[in-house]
């Protein structure tokens, strides 16, 4: 009796949320198409009134349908998983993409025809909703053969029908589709006169067919791949078709204000820039460089600033990762009250205290502090020697082929003994002093000190252009962005340390390593497998925590753009461009790590 209850329980429960489920995705489905009918709709209506468009929303048919199907097209294609196959030139059956771009072609071509005059009131948007949803179909019944379906012929059982079998599907769902559209003020009034409720039943039936395929599990891994794929793009074709036409819309506004707030015209770049910035490599010149240059020189301080603390966090954080997991309790110790607070404290506070330190801790500017004359430093900044830009190179090449060399020396094994530790340590050390003798032996640019007036204090300064100047902004946002994230980067060590075997440890001691040995030979190399994603992110972390450097007055790209915008007032078009220029800067980082996370692990599913 109480595993009858308990079934039927499970029974109504499980039917319960299917019922929610249902619901959900109806009403979602009737959400995103109701406006997205009306807006395909009001960008389709022309208003001529003495040979002068009246409509501003008015996109021409061929405009309209290109961007709406080609948008489709791309994620059809990643539905399909046709992308990378294609660009690798790999064998694939590329036949269901090919099909759907050449029903895209076909309806383009209708489109335009003007004997195919699609009314903005129903045809227009019946068939730049309705294209997608077909094409949608027709994945969806990939596994199903129509023609089965009915009594079987005995000419159905020929060769030359066989062959053409895979695409009666396509071909019989074409047809109704293209008759449906061309005839869609003869059709009953539930499709003609509510296109939202009609396609929302074809998703919502879609959903549930190829949801009962997935929950099923029949066919092999590619094939249940493929139905999660097309199950994805069902649930999220609403929501395309609806952000699509709705920044269609928003371009075209007929209100004149919201137009012109989404004005994607970046021309206002082009102008010359209001305000000066502090950069390097590139210093814009005020005020005759235009924006765009401002923008390079703000990307390219972010991005500095990025790459020196993912440096300096991932080795800080490694140092006391590894310190967490010493015998001694004091150093332990002291290694977590580092973690927990930095881990635990907001960055922005922690930019403000380290600008406020820095402040107080630096010698006022009226103090004129130097060391031997090298060195310049005060609250207002650091000023050291500018060495050759040609002897900086050939010094960096120097180590960098030392280390490449090194590399290959080792691709067979690494010889940690004793002799070997101190042959590398005496090779090292000679190398790093010829690149230091050769940065100093140039003709390098000291500060040139200048005080116009001895009798009044604070008045001194660098000459322009004799020294490098490290500003008290960029320090902040360095020493803030590396003792912040290096406190998660080593929660990231000692965890993926202790996830490793204890059997390895005992292996090792086994060998007779040392402790550094163990942990350069043993530990680390294989903790690597589990920190490369984890550190991915946290490396994309500082590059989208960079943005914080506005709490310390550092020329970044949110400050340029944020002072563009107060400026200009361009908001969305500035933002829009922030995104990007983030986006594409995790991509980068992202691109890095996977490929060295590839180079270190092999194991896929």
């Amino acid at each position: 009796m109480n595993l009858n209850y308990l079934s039927n329980r499970i029974n109504f429960l499980k039917s319960l949320q299917a019922i929610i489920a249902i619901i959900i995705l109806w009403k979602y489905n009737t959400k995103m198409l109701n406006p997205t009918v009306d807006s395909i709709s009001s960008m389709s209506r022309s208003y001529f009134t003495n040979g002068v468009q009246q409509n501003p929303a008015y996109y021409s048919p061929n405009t309209l349908s290109s961007i709406i199907l080609i948008v489709f097209l791309f994620f059809l294609f990643l539905t399909r998983n046709d992308i990378l196959p294609a660009i690798k030139s790999k064998k694939y059956n590329f036949s269901r993409s090919l099909a759907g771009l050449f029903i895209t072609l076909i309806i383009l071509l209708m489109v335009s025809r003007p004997e195919f005059d699609f009314s903005p009131a129903k045809g227009m948007p019946f068939i730049l909703i309705g294209t997608p949803v077909m094409l949608t179909l027709i994945l969806a019944l990939e596994d199903i053969d129509l023609v089965k379906l009915v009594p079987q012929k005995s000419w159905m059982e020929k060769s030359s029908f066989q062959s053409i079998h895979p695409w009666i599907n396509t071909i019989l769902i074409f047809v109704i589709f293209i008759s449906m559209s061309i005839n869609i003020s003869f059709l009953p009034p539930i499709i003609s006169s509510d296109i939202p409720f009609f396609l929302s039943i074809i998703l919502l039936a879609m959903a549930l067919f190829v949801f009962i395929q997935i929950y099923s599990e029949s066919g092999n891994p590619l094939v249940h791949d493929r139905r999660n794929s097309t199950m994805i793009l069902i649930i999220a074709l609403p929501l395309i078709l609806y952000l699509t036409t709705r920044l269609l819309f928003l371009l075209k506004n007929p209100d004149s204000v919201t137009r012109e707030r989404w004005d994607l015209s970046w021309s206002f770049m082009d102008m010359k820039n209001t305000f000066e910035i502090n950069a390097w490599p590139i210093q814009p010149d005020f005020p005759d460089d235009d924006r765009w240059k401002f923008l390079y020189a703000a990307i390219l301080n972010s991005g500095r600033a990025t790459i020196l603390s993912i440096v300096f966090c991932t080795i800080l954080g490694v140092l006391i990762g590894v310190t967490r997991l010493s015998s001694n309790k004091l150093t332990s110790s002291l290694a977590t009250v580092y973690v927990e607070v930095f881990r635990n404290m907001p960055l922005a506070v922690l930019l403000f205290l380290i600008m406020l330190q820095l402040g107080e801790s630096l010698p006022l500017f009226q103090d004129e502090a130097n060391i031997a004359g090298w060195i310049y430093y005060s609250n207002q900044g650091i000023f050291i020697p500018r060495p050759e830009t040609a002897r900086m190179l050939m010094a960096v090449a120097i180590v960098l082929s030392l280390w490449g060399w090194s590399r290959y020396r080792d691709r067979e094994g690494v010889d940690d003994s004793e002799e070997a530790l101190a042959k590398k340590t005496l090779i090292w050390s000679l190398t790093l002093s010829i690149c230091l003798g050769i940065i100093l032996t140039g003709d390098m640019s000291l500060p040139n000190y200048v005080k116009p007036n001895e009798g009044i204090p604070g008045s001194w300064n660098i000459e322009d252009g004799s020294a490098f100047e490290i500003t008290k902004s960029f320090l902040a946002l360095i020493i803030g962005l590396t003792l912040f994230t290096a406190a998660v980067v080593a929660e990231i060590v000692r965890g993926s340390i202790q996830a490793l075997p204890r059997g390895q440890i005992e292996a090792s001691i086994s060998l007779g390593l040392s402790s550094f040995q163990r942990l350069r030979l043993v530990i680390l190399p294989q903790a690597l497998r589990s920190m490369i994603p984890l550190l991915n992110s946290q490396y994309m972390n500082v590059w989208k925590n960079s943005s914080l450097a506005i709490i310390v007055a550092y020329s970044d790209i949110f400050y340029v753009i944020f002072v563009m915008m107060n400026n200009v007032g361009k908001l969305i078009p500035l933002f829009l461009l922030l995104l990007v220029i983030y986006q594409t800067g995790s991509l980068i980082i992202s691109g890095i790590m996977n490929f060295f996370n590839s180079r270190v692990t092999r194991v896929k599913i």
